[in-house]
């Protein structure tokens, strides 16, 4: 989520001190792939909230957005906008626009990105172009361009955890940015300068690119020795920075800078996905203080009046007013990009002699029977694998997955079985070392499998369905929903792949199952092949903790429980011997 940063302005200096790389293209992202390669999320990570900061927004997915004219692609050049013709009412729940995030991830390297045009700086609008990493701020949040209101300079922050978790992170000393709060960390504050949430920010003063109706390039160079912005007016770029393979060392001083002195970048900034928002209002853009208090340029004064606010300025009492009455002052509100290039380090500026390609993870094909992925790592090892779990899975990838299986090489394919059990919808992808560190990740895919189409078609009243089972993953029904089981009466059950990620079941009050309960048995192998080791039952209406707290097996076989026939109940069926250890079943 974009930074919250305080209205306090002041003046520092910082010094470049880490070396500059050589570089080779790797990927570019533009008008022929752009629609394909970013997702156009209809909300932020909170999933009840439309946004993250609360903001006064609908954003659009993509098929939405190309029929409202919010996103086009032609002419070489991307346009990301908003509504700027609808008159709304201040009940309404939010004005169409766009969050657009990378379905890829990079763990350094550089992203270069051309712009043909910069949002119009409007009260109520709150434009950022930022990376962000999951298990914010954990992983860690960097804001490339970000402002709202009228203010008149870009203001680039960067968000890390805790000193605890990651060291001191601090802005080191530059000539190019004035620094408003120095400590990167997220809940740092001193009520003077730095407040929770603000993380560190400049404030690009001298040739910035804030607003501009020419548009703009900036450089993010993430190295292991340190992570800068470069922010540069259209014709005051570098000679190689349109370059296929740029050089960074004449580049001179960047607008911000934070040095692995004293920081363990590699802990402070995971696999970062890239995102451009343009909200409206929120917190705290929209709230009494800003919209009412300050000075709606936060920097200077407005209309030559130092009392100007937002409120004064546009007549409306509140953002939301102003943002629902006049769509037309934001006709200009939004991003015209040219590109976004990503780069690898060559082979001898590296450490190990190899380019970095620390986290490329792609979809390279999908189907009912494999998923194929295309992956390339500099941490490569015959542990690492490639796993898949729910897009809303908020365990992931901590432990379990859908599906997965190893990625043994530096690059190359790997493909997933899907389950049976594994229906249509959204998910995500990893690729991880043995112990699950993120070296790539995919954030979202959608998997359709040929039969889902002809499944939807099919009877699905009450009377088709003894159960609808939901298995979770944690042991008390709480957690991510992994997968959603109907049992049909008369048939002998339904095979659950689970994959170690299933800690219970949920079992509605409601079912024509026999004496209402259901009866479970843990299988060894995936699609309940090979040896079962386990059994047990569940009533209706109740959540059933699974054996070993769902760590011990890789299928369940659901079916209802038949007394006259259910070799269980008759002692005529034999268990395997349970195993030793759960690694020897799950992928740890």
């Amino acid at each position: 989520m974009p930074s919250l940063i305080s209205c306090l302005v002041a003046g520092l200096a910082v010094v470049d001190r880490a070396a500059a790389a050589k570089y080779s293209l790797s990927q570019t992202y533009d008008s022929s792939n752009f629609l394909t390669e970013f997702h156009f999320r209809e909300r932020g990570t909170i999933p009840d909230r439309p946004d993250d900061n609360w903001s006064w927004v609908k954003y659009q997915n993509v098929e939405d957005a190309q029929k409202k004219g919010l996103v086009s692609v032609k002419d070489n050049k991307v346009y990301l906008g908003v509504d700027f013709e609808t008159k709304l009412e201040n009940n309404d729940n939010g004005r169409d626009t766009l969050r657009v995030q990378s379905k890829w991830s990079f763990r350094e390297g550089l992203v270069i990105t051309r712009f043909y045009h910069m949002p119009k700086t409007v009260c109520g609008a709150w434009p950022a172009y930022w990376t962000l990493g999951e298990d914010w701020p954990n992983n860690g949040e960097i804001d490339m361009y970000e402002g709202w209101n009228l203010n008149t300079v870009n203001k680039p922050a960067l968000h890390v955890g805790t000193k605890a978790r990651v060291g001191q992170c601090l802005l080191d000393s530059s000539a190019q940015a004035e620094i408003v709060s120095a400590n990167c960390d997220n809940k740092f504050e001193d009520g003077v300068r730095a407040w929770a949430g603000q993380g560190c920010q400049v404030e690009e003063v001298n040739d910035g690119i804030w607003a501009s109706e020419h548009g703009g390039i900036q450089a993010l160079e993430w190295t292991k020795d340190a992570i800068k912005l470069y922010t540069w007016q259209i014709g005051k770029a570098p000679k190689n920075i349109d370059s296929d393979a740029p050089d960074t060392s004449s580049w001179g001083k960047p607008s911000v800078q934070v040095s692995s002195s004293g920081c363990d970048l590699s802990r402070a900034f995971g696999n970062q996905t890239i995102l451009f928002t343009l909200p409206f209002c929120g917190d705290p853009v929209g709230k009494k203080q800003f919209w009412s208090e300050l000075r709606a340029d936060s920097k200077g004064q407005v209309n030559g009046k130092i009392e100007d606010t937002c409120e004064i300025i546009t007549g409306a009492k509140t953002c939301v007013q102003y943002v629902a009455e006049n769509p037309a002052a934001f006709k200009d509100f939004y991003f015209g990009i040219n590109d976004v290039r990503y780069f690898v380090q060559d082979a001898e500026d590296s450490d190990d002699g190899n380019k970095d390609t620390k986290g490329q993870l792609s979809l390279d094909s999908s189907s009912s029977s494999a998923l194929t992925f295309k992956y390339a790592t500099s941490q490569s090892s015959s542990d690492n694998w490639i796993g898949i779990w729910p897009e809303d899975d908020t365990q992931a990838p901590t432990w379990g997955s859908t599906t997965w299986d190893y990625a043994k090489e530096s690059s190359g394919i790997s493909t997933l079985a899907p389950p049976s059990s594994m229906k249509a919808g959204k998910y995500k992808a990893y690729l991880l070392s043995s112990d699950r560190e993120i070296l790539a990740f995919l954030s979202t895919f959608d998997y359709k499998p040929e039969s889902s189409s002809s499944n939807d078609n099919s009877d699905s009243s009450s009377s088709s369905v003894a159960f609808s089972v939901k298995a979770r993953y944690n042991i008390n029904c709480g957690g991510s929903v992994t997968n959603n089981v109907d049992i049909q009466p008369g048939s002998n059950g339904v095979c659950v792949r689970t994959n170690c990620n299933v800690g219970s079941l949920e079992i509605p009050s409601a079912g024509s199952c026999p004496d209402g309960q259901v009866r479970i048995s843990f299988w060894q192998n995936a699609d309940c092949d090979g040896d079962w080791y386990g059994y047990g039952y569940a009533s209706r209406g109740t959540c059933r903790g699974l054996w070993t707290n769902g760590w011990g097996f890789k299928s369940l076989w659901l079916s209802c429980a038949d007394p006259a026939s259910d070799c269980i109940q008759q002692g005529t069926c034999t268990a395997a011997p349970e195993p030793e250890s759960a690694n020897q079943i799950c992928r740890a």
